[in-house]
């Protein structure tokens, strides 16, 4: 049986909050940081008013990394 080939995404994780961005972003577009990385796990996405924002408490919305670099960004 093949199996199905699994597409690579190309983005990296802002170092401060988790936001994924396109690995030709300089700057985050949720904090404003300019420091990224690209050893993140999982995804994440966040809607305005959902209630996994709420869960975490936060206001951000966007696609979000859980874990960047080793360390979990919503706790």
């Amino acid at each position: 049986m093949p199996r199905t080939p699994v597409r690579r995404v190309s983005l990296k994780a802002c170092k401060n909050c988790g936001a994924l961005v396109p690995k030709e972003a300089t700057v985050c577009p949720v904090c404003g940081s300019t420091t990224f990385v690209d050893d993140w796990e999982g995804v994440m996405i966040l809607l305005d008013n959902s209630a996994l924002a709420e869960k975490l408490k936060t206001s951000k919305h966007g696609v979000f990394a859980i874990r960047v670099s080793g360390s979990y960004v919503f706790k």
